[in-house]
């Protein structure tokens, strides 16, 4: 081996062992570590279980009756404490905020609070919860149309912005991708709220395995590109003013990463898990 390939190997592990400690780093360290720096309400609230249900395979929605109202802004998350244990969860908050109700989209995890929601937790549990977040979209911002790109699980906070505001002028826009069918979740929600609403669009994107339902023929066999975004980027600025425009983003970190990169507009994002 040369002098220059030995090179090139030595690179690539450097910038493998980098990217593998900045991945493992983030795994092991805490909801608590990963938000020191957010901002959050100063009060913890008393919440009983009022219901559990799966929603997809590895997801189960969770329905909160607060002992008082809780207050927050689409797109926020809440730290989550749980019976038994010091560890704290965070799931950001897919219920409308003018809702009495609080919901919470568990994706199943070896993680204690998550873990706990999928194997014990049960209607009339005792819960705890704080709202935090930095990224939120105000439902009387006055913005003309909201962007808004999702991947997994990170359908949460982007659909809590979609029923907040849906009475309003603005129009939204979901590009939202999964891995198979069964974890398009809320897919029936968004139906609905497409069909009852004309200021709501979906595209609807698969990664893996086939789409059979009916239903679901306008689905993308692919993953959301750059090239798809900035298609809509682009006829949305013809259209309006950039300043009349905002962009979410939220999904995996790697697709985090990629395509805030690439759409040319800002996306306003977390990227915490």
């Amino acid at each position: 081996m040369t002098a220059a390939s030995l090179a090139l190997h030595s690179r690539r592990f450097t910038s493998l062992l980098a990217t593998s400690t900045s991945v493992l780093s983030r795994i092991m360290s805490t909801h608590l570590e990963r938000t020191n720096g957010n901002t959050r309400e100063p009060e913890v609230e008393n919440c009983t279980v009022s219901s559990i249900t799966d929603i997809s395979p590895t997801v189960k929605l969770l329905q909160l009756a607060p002992e008082r109202p809780v207050t927050f802004k689409p797109g926020q998350w809440v730290d989550f404490f749980i019976p038994q244990t010091d560890m704290v969860g965070g799931y950001s908050l897919c219920s409308d905020p003018r809702s009495t109700n609080l919901e919470l989209a568990v994706k199943y995890s070896t993680h204690p609070p998550a873990h706990w929601v999928h194997k014990t937790c049960k209607a009339g549990e005792k819960v705890q919860v704080r709202v935090g977040g930095d990224v939120f979209l105000e439902p009387d911002s006055r913005v003309k149309v909201v962007l808004l790109i999702a991947g997994g699980i990170g359908i949460n906070p982007l659909l809590s912005m979609i029923r907040a505001g849906v009475d309003t002028e603005t129009k939204y826009h979901l590009l939202y991708s999964a891995a198979t069918v069964e974890e398009l979740i809320f897919f029936d929600d968004l139906e609905k709220l497409t069909a009852s609403h004309d200021n709501v669009t979906v595209e609807y994107f698969i990664t893996k395995g086939t789409v059979k339902l009916d239903n679901l023929v306008k689905a993308n066999r692919e993953r959301i590109s750059p090239e798809a975004v900035n298609k809509l980027v682009s006829d949305y600025k013809s259209r309006f003013d950039e300043s009349d425009m905002r962009c979410f983003l939220c999904g995996p970190p790697p697709m985090i990463d990629f395509l805030s990169k690439e759409i040319k507009m800002k996306c306003e994002y977390e990227k915490w898990w």
